[in-house]
């Protein structure tokens, strides 16, 4: 599934991994001797003082949903983090790898768990019981052979990259040490890195050490989210968050409200504060008893989600409720094939039309979607994944993607989608 990232021509592939494929992952690397080298070279990745990785998955605590507790350990680590470090060094440095998880090479997994010496060896190479080759192998099956890239969009393979990421993070620290550069202290979080330094010079130093570590394993810096020094507070926050916090937020009257939101995403398309103000937003919203002019709202709102396609969730909830205010169901049918038009101008929308299905349903159940996991809650018959290469037809018929769909949940679905859908906090967020 294609997600749209600029509401132009960039887009972020995420993949629904073949579940046989998927579950025999898992297996090979909790066989406890596979787990315990694993475990064992985190160990290792975790040993130098100065570089600190903040984005190994965690598990929530109940109540609290797994990316929540993901994105808090962000704002506690990375943000918060950062701050601290305004009392220790002079500046920051920022430094995004370049699409990351599409550019990782298979075999470079095997490099992380074994060390490249060894997994490069000619005993090593082709030796299927190494748990890095057996990831590798198992990854190229996911991607049709290919070995270039790992699927992306599962927590599985978040950990499978932290072990590549964590391989770099140890070859840098010994780069580094090597050559005498040792007051500097790193903070990641996935691809993306802050250097605190106490000079300008160091800094540089860092990132070229980076940039070489990074080039070995067929990775690189992207140039354009690399910065030079900075002021370390300033850094701290992103742009579009500092922008957020010191313009204005809101207005008594919802579509200046929704329109000031609106300005915010054009300055700032796709950015987190966005996310943020447009869920405070549809608070209010399901608060608001009486709302004018809603089909002027939906409008604004859409057009939100045009041009920031990440914020499209909290949008078609906005929308949904937007919809339950029209006059009738001519009014809502009228205003969701307008939706769907205006939509259907982007390339791969697949995400959006997930969402946009979902506020849908209730109102046009047979809106046709090129998605093929709106087709099949449509009651498509879809190809979601290959099964050619199966021979058993137990696992076959287990696999079915009919069985994806819960229909009685997507009978009981109501119009208006609920906070808790969309929300990853209950309370204030970060």
């Amino acid at each position: 599934m294609l997600s749209n990232k600029d509401g132009r021509h960039a887009w972020c592939p995420f993949q629904l991994i073949h579940p046989a494929l998927y579950v025999s992952l898992v297996h090979k690397i909790t066989e406890p001797a596979q787990w315990k080298v694993i475990r064992d070279r985190f160990k290792e990745f975790q040993k130098p003082a100065n570089l600190k990785c903040l984005s190994i998955p965690i598990e929530a605590l109940p109540m609290q949903k797994d990316k929540a507790a993901q994105i808090l350990n962000w704002w506690q680590g990375i943000e918060q983090g950062s701050i601290a470090f305004a009392l220790d060094y002079n500046y920051a440095l920022h430094a995004d790898i370049t699409d990351c998880y599409s550019a990782i090479y298979t075999h470079s997994i095997a490099w992380a768990v074994h060390g490249k010496a060894e997994a490069k060896a000619k005993t090593a190479r082709n030796d299927k019981t190494l748990i890095g080759n057996i990831i590798d192998s198992h990854i190229q099956d996911m991607r049709h052979g290919q070995t270039n890239g790992i699927p992306q969009g599962s927590t599985l393979m978040d950990f499978i990259s932290e072990l590549v990421l964590g391989y770099a993070d140890l070859e840098l620290s010994g780069r580094l040490k090597a050559d005498g550069i040792t007051e500097f202290r790193i903070l990641r979080y996935r691809d993306d890195y802050r250097i605190f330094v106490q000079s300008p010079q160091f800094g540089e130093a860092v990132l070229k050490a980076l940039t070489e570590v990074l080039i070995e394993l067929g990775l690189k810096l992207n140039a354009s989210k690399t910065t030079g020094a900075q002021l370390v507070v300033s850094n701290a926050i992103k742009p579009d968050k500092r922008a957020w916090m010191r313009g204005r937020q809101g207005d008594p009257n919802l579509q200046k409200h929704l329109l000031i939101i609106h300005a915010h995403g054009h300055d700032f398309p796709n950015a987190g504060s966005l996310t943020v103000a447009l869920t405070h937003f549809h608070e209010r919203l399901n608060l608001t008893k009486r709302i004018s002019s809603p089909l002027v709202l939906i409008s604004i709102a859409t057009d939100i989600a045009y041009h920031s396609p990440k914020a499209f969730p909290v949008c078609s909830a906005i929308i949904s409720k937007l919809l339950s205010v029209l006059a009738n169901n001519a009014a809502r049918v009228d205003a969701i094939q307008k939706i769907h038009t205006k939509l259907s101008q982007l390339p791969n929308t697949g995400h959006m039309e997930v969402w946009l299905q979902r506020i849908s349903h209730s109102f046009v159940p047979n809106l046709v979607y090129k998605e093929i996991l709106c087709r099949l809650v449509k009651g498509d018959s879809v190809v979601l994944w290959n099964n050619d290469w199966i021979s058993s037809a137990t696992l076959r018929t287990a696999i079915d993607p009919v069985k994806i769909v819960n229909k009685a949940k997507l009978r009981s679905l109501k119009p208006i989608v609920r906070p808790k859908e969309i929300e990853l906090f209950a309370t204030e967020r970060y």
